[in-house]
Parts: C-alpha cells; sequence; structure tokens
C-alpha cells in the first residue's frame, strides 16, 4: 500500500469539498493509504503571497515541506496552484544552499528544519507514473467510451518547467492518457493550453476574466461533451464563471469535471457519493448521454470484440489500400467504424455502405492485428440480414442458397462441353444443418 501526505491547499477544502471527497474515494480504492498534514497552511499562492516578498513566500512554503518532512511521506497535492508553489520551493531549496539555510535559520524559531528528504508530487503524476494505467484500468467498472472530453491542464500543473519535470509543459500527454484510460477520448483542441484567466479577478479585472474563459467554453461545447481538470481556480472560472454567463443568457452548458470525479464514476461510485450536486454547471446531461453510450456499447459488446474494434479505428493505416475507396472516394469504412462506435449502429446497418466492402482481405493482410476491416463489416452484414436489410442483387443469391444448397444450377452447356453430371447436391442434409443452427442462435464474435 502507497502512503502520501495529503495537502488540499486552502480552496478544496473551504469551497469545494465534492474535489476532496472524490480524491480520498478513488485513491483508497486504488490502495493509497492518506494522511492529513498537520498545522498545514495556504501553500502560499504565487499570485497573492508572492508579491508580498519572496522570503515570505519561500519560509510559508517550506514550513509545509518541514512539517510534511516530519511526517515521513511524500507530498501528494491535487491542487495545480499549490502543487506549482511547493515543487517550486522544494527545487529551488535543493538547488540553493544559502537559500535553505537562510529559510531554516527562520524555520528554526518554530523548531522546524526541511532538508528535501521528502518530494511534492501531483496528483497527475502519483496517477501516471507511480499506480499507473494498468491498475486504474483494473479498477474501471463502467468506462466513458464514446464520450469526448477536453482536458484542461492549467498553467501550473506543468509550469515553471524548471522545476515541474513530469510532463512536457507545451506538449503534454499524461492527463490525456489518464482520461483515455477510463474509455475517454482525449480531444485536441485549439484553446487546450490557454489559462482560464482565474488571476484577472484578483486583478479587478472580471470582465478579462471572463473572456478568457469564454474562449475556451465556446470552443468546447462544438467539440467535447465535458471539461476535465484538477485545478480549484480553474474550476471557479469555467464552472461557477460559467454559471453566471449562463444567467446572462449566453447559452453554454459544458460540465466541468474534477478529474477525480471522472475516474469515481468510473469506478462505479454515484454522481450523490461524488458530491456533484455541489457544481454549478449541472452534469445530468453529460450523465445521461454516458448512461445510453454505456448501455449501447453493452449491448454492442454481445456481438463484436470492442477493444479491437476501436484499434482498428484508432489506426486506420489501411483506409487508403481499400480498393473501393480508389473508385468511390465516398466511401470510407473507417469513418463507418467511428459511427459505430458513437452509438449510430441502427443507422449503420441500415445504410448501404456496408455492402461496399467487397471481402478483398486487403485490410486483414495489412493489419498488424490480423483483424482486418472486413470482419466488421461481415458481422454488420449479418446483422442487417437479420433485419431483412439488404441488396437486391444480394437477396437473389441468398433465395438461391437456402432453395438449392448452392448459388447456381448447372445448365445444358455443359452437355456441349461433353461432361457428365454433376455429384448430386446435399441440399436437404445442409437445410437440416442450417435450421439446427438457426434454433440454437448463432452467437459469432468478430
Amino acid at each position: 500500500m502507497s502512503e502520501y501526505t495529503l495537502f488540499l491547499g486552502c480552496l478544496i477544502p473551504a469551497r469545494f469539498p465534492f474535489m476532496e471527497k472524490s480524491t480520498r474515494l478513488v485513491l483508497s480504492k486504488l490502495g493509497c493509504l492518506l494522511h492529513d498534514l498537520e498545522g498545514a497552511t495556504c501553500c502560499p499562492t504565487k499570485s497573492i503571497i508572492k508579491p508580498l516578498g519572496d522570503m515570505a513566500w519561500y519560509v510559508t512554503a517550506a514550513r509545509n515541506l518541514a512539517l510534511a518532512e516530519q511526517a515521513g511521506h511524500d507530498l501528494l497535492v491535487p491542487c495545480n496552484g499549490c502543487y506549482s508553489t511547493l515543487k517550486s520551493v522544494e527545487v529551488e531549496m535543493r538547488i540553493n544552499p544559502g537559500l535553505r539555510a537562510e529559510v531554516n535559520m527562520i524555520l528554526s524559531s518554530s523548531g522546524l528544519i526541511y532538508t528535501g528528504t521528502i518530494h511534492v508530487k501531483h496528483l497527475v503524476e502519483v496517477l501516471h507514473d507511480e499506480i499507473g494505467i494498468p491498475k486504474i484500468k483494473q479498477q474501471i467498472i463502467k468506462p466513458f467510451d464514446g464520450m469526448k472530453i477536453a482536458a484542461h491542464h492549467g498553467c501550473h500543473m506543468l509550469r515553471p518547467s524548471s522545476a515541474i519535470t513530469f510532463d512536457d509543459p507545451n506538449k503534454p500527454k499524461k492527463f490525456d492518457a489518464l482520461l483515455e484510460a477510463l474509455g475517454a477520448k482525449s480531444i485536441e483542441y485549439e484553446t487546450k493550453m490557454l489559462c482560464c484567466g482565474g488571476n484577472l479577478n484578483t486583478a479587478d479585472e472580471p470582465e478579462e476574466a471572463t473572456a478568457l474563459a469564454r474562449m475556451k467554453l465556446l470552443e468546447v461545447t462544438k467539440k467535447a461533451d465535458a471539461i476535465s481538470l484538477t485545478c480549484p481556480s480553474c474550476f471557479m472560472q469555467y464552472d461557477s464563471r460559467q454559471y453566471l454567463m449562463q444567467k446572462s443568457g449566453e447559452k453554454l452548458n459544458v460540465p466541468i469535471l474534477f478529474y477525480p470525479e471522472l475516474l469515481g464514476l468510473a469506478m462505479g461510485f454515484t454522481p450523490r457519493e461524488l458530491g456533484m450536486e455541489m457544481h454549478r454547471i449541472d452534469a445530468a446531461e453529460f450523465l445521461a448521454k454516458w448512461d445510453k453510450k454505456f448501455n449501447y456499447l453493452k449491448i454492442l459488446k454481445d456481438v463484436i470484440d470492442l477493444n479491437s474494434v476501436r484499434k482498428c479505428y484508432e489506426c486506420a493505416a489501411c483506409v487508403n489500400d481499400c480498393p473501393v475507396v480508389k473508385i468511390n472516394p465516398d466511401f470510407n469504412p473507417n469513418v463507418i467504424i467511428g459511427r459505430l462506435l458513437a452509438g449510430d449502429l441502427e443507422a449503420v446497418i441500415d445504410s448501404h455502405d456496408i455492402w461496399r466492402c467487397v471481402d478483398c482481405y486487403t485490410c486483414y493482410e495489412l493489419c498488424p492485428q490480423k483483424m482486418g476491416m472486413n470482419k466488421i463489416f461481415d458481422k454488420l452484414k449479418h446483422m442487417a440480414i437479420e433485419k431483412g436489410k439488404y441488396p437486391k442483387g444480394f437477396s437473389a443469391s441468398i433465395e438461391m442458397f437456402k432453395k438449392e444448397g448452392r448459388l447456381g444450377e448447372p445448365t445444358s452447356v455443359r452437355k456441349k462441353l461433353k461432361l457428365t453430371e454433376p455429384p448430386i447436391c446435399g441440399t436437404e442434409d445442409l437445410k437440416k444443418l442450417l435450421d439446427h443452427i438457426n434454433r440454437k442462435g448463432e452467437k459469432n464474435e468478430v
């Protein structure tokens, strides 16, 4: 069992206790033992406390680090602002012995000293690098398959890069990977790394703060089902400020989800257990859409191997090698598979597109999984036939097969070639076998 000292900062316990609740629930489920930090104060936040003077900032942060050092466990921080401050001071104290000595001299009046034996770790860092995606996936019982999530990293999860090094500050991947571990699609979007603008509020610039928040919300509302983040300050911008924007008539409805809430939902905790009713932007529509997709995909899993189909869709390397694509640019088998995963099974089955697959096995031979899109189309065609949806040309062949057990009857042309009569066809015996299959119920999986 991994043990950490939990540093919640000021905003989470005071304004967003549901963030604390979801963090404790999911980390406990993942086998982590959390210890509270007695005597902790504000981290202190850079934007407000650092302007009071560098030494006040260093000493306040170092005091928290010294308390954590006494507790004996690395400091796990779910708040971006607290993390950036504490990590920056941890690194500065390590590389600047003179500063460390000066700070420790001040701390000694409280009987404290910081020597650097513990490390500050962001929640995302712990989940991705220490707990690991495989272990997280083991706990998922209701994935977010088919849902699109916009990752908002926030400035202080990754910056300054002189101190924070667990991911790329400009093109990060780990938070996205954690979202996709839940089955969701972490979308790419233009304003992904844009600051939320929250600190403009303390500069008495609320309109500018709103403008920055609006930029991201307007883009995300067209591209994703929700925003996920780990910063309480960013949450205020995108949840509370969005609520005010809605009240003034702006048509926005982007649920804002703290990552442990998403993880908790996927683990089977209810929205009430996670305290999600405390959000200003109601997530009910998001949750209803998720339920619908989950139930749809549960049905889909009975007929196809979803993992293989998803890999096929994400790969798409063989699409341009499909011979039908070469002569019909309107046919895109990867788009059809994407519609299948997105919840359009009935529409896909009813469409003529699935019959354009000619079973040439080109995709199969190029497929690293040796699956091939043709296998998916075979299953879709089977489902279409069960609904009585198939082309006229295919219909005639099916009827002959059912009636005669073969797709063609010998004609008098054979006599011109002086061929003998062909062997008797086993039509009746085959009909019995096919009847047996129909009674038993066919359950083939791609």
